[in-house]
């Protein structure tokens, strides 16, 4: 069965990984897979790959396959991007606009994030979005916040003469520099500050969401991969119901091609996360929780997220050392 176009660029990104890490070329085979979801090659060893989102539904939330199919037109006739394969990773949370004008304005936005990328590189791109701020009282120098910036809320409350509150659940992923996050602080401490009790404002600043360029071996096209936004990052255990879902289907394959006698050097398992930053996955902590007996089939576990892959579960031993 053909990859999804989401399961397709997490196996490029594993291909790329794996790569870059072992100093080896591994390339995605044609040859058909079953048991497992693909193959990967490196000279004559074989990597069978099982590969899985760390949410459910596994589909495309409303919006994503429209969102992949204009970008996709935008890349065969905009000269500024190159032809090539490349990824839109949507925050966590973030929900897919449907109807215009919002629709054209994030395809606009992230078109121009596309443009000038090589492969295997990743970029951040600015998303306008609105925050909505409230002044309580005068009394007390507090700021709740949901949304995006709730880890900022102590620097936006310091100082702040009253109480506030402030609605930013529009923006779903900070940048990744500090600066950066220091401007938009700055923006809404400086809106705060000109409020009376009782009154309420918009605040203009930037979601910033992340494209990638994959290997230049990977299928023409944009991949936009979304969770379902009702799903919180941070809530552990739909990671670690769907991580001993994959690990089990893994395991299943595994035995599977060992009984069929298909010859394997590696087995890998590679699951796309839904996070913000790549540092925050909870995979990781959710295989420590299980039971090492439970994955031991796997030789390596990987997880996809924000334009990067991250290891999860190191190979206890690699086929190319055995015949040093």
């Amino acid at each position: 069965m053909p990859l999804t176009p989401p399961r397709r660029a997490a196996l490029d990104l594993l291909a790329t990984w794996t790569s870059e890490r072992y100093f080896r070329t591994f390339r995605v085979s044609d040859e058909d897979a079953a048991p497992f979801d693909a193959i990967l090659t490196q000279r004559e060893r074989r990597v069978g790959v099982t590969i899985g989102a760390l949410w459910e539904p596994d589909a495309a939330p409303a919006g994503a396959d429209d969102l992949a199919e204009a970008l996709t037109a935008d890349l065969m006739t905009d000269r500024a991007i190159e032809p090539g394969a490349y990824v839109v990773w949507v925050p966590p949370k973030a929900a897919l606009p449907v109807a215009e004008p919002a629709f054209s304005s994030l395809r606009v936005s992230l078109a121009k994030g596309l443009a000038g990328l090589a492969p295997g590189d990743r970029r951040e791109v600015r998303i306008p979005v609105t925050v909505h701020l409230a002044k309580i009282q005068n009394d007390g120098a507090y700021m709740s916040v949901t949304g995006g910036l709730a880890p900022e809320w102590t620097t936006l409350s310091e100082g702040l003469p009253g109480a506030y509150h402030l609605d930013a659940r529009d923006l779903c992923r900070l940048p990744e520099q500090e600066a950066e996050v220091a401007i938009i602080v700055s923006l809404v401490r400086d809106q705060a500050a000109m409020l009376q009790p009782e009154q309420v404002t918009t605040v203009a600043v930037h979601d910033t969401w992340v494209v990638s360029r994959l290997s230049a071996s990977a299928p023409e096209g944009v991949t936009v991969i979304a969770a379902p936004p009702d799903l919180d990052p941070l809530e552990g255990a739909p990671v670690r119901r769907m991580l001993r879902r994959h690990v089990q289907r893994g395991i299943e394959a595994r035995a599977a091609a060992e009984a069929a006698g298909i010859p394997l050097d590696l087995h890998a398992l590679a699951v796309i996360g839904a996070v913000t930053h790549l540092k925050e996955e909870l995979a990781t902590a959710a295989l420590r929780g299980m039971n090492p007996a439970a994955y031991g089939g796997i030789d390596l576990i990987a997880i996809a997220g924000d334009g990067a892959m991250r290891q999860v579960l190191q190979p206890r031993a690699l086929p190319w050392e055995a015949t040093r």
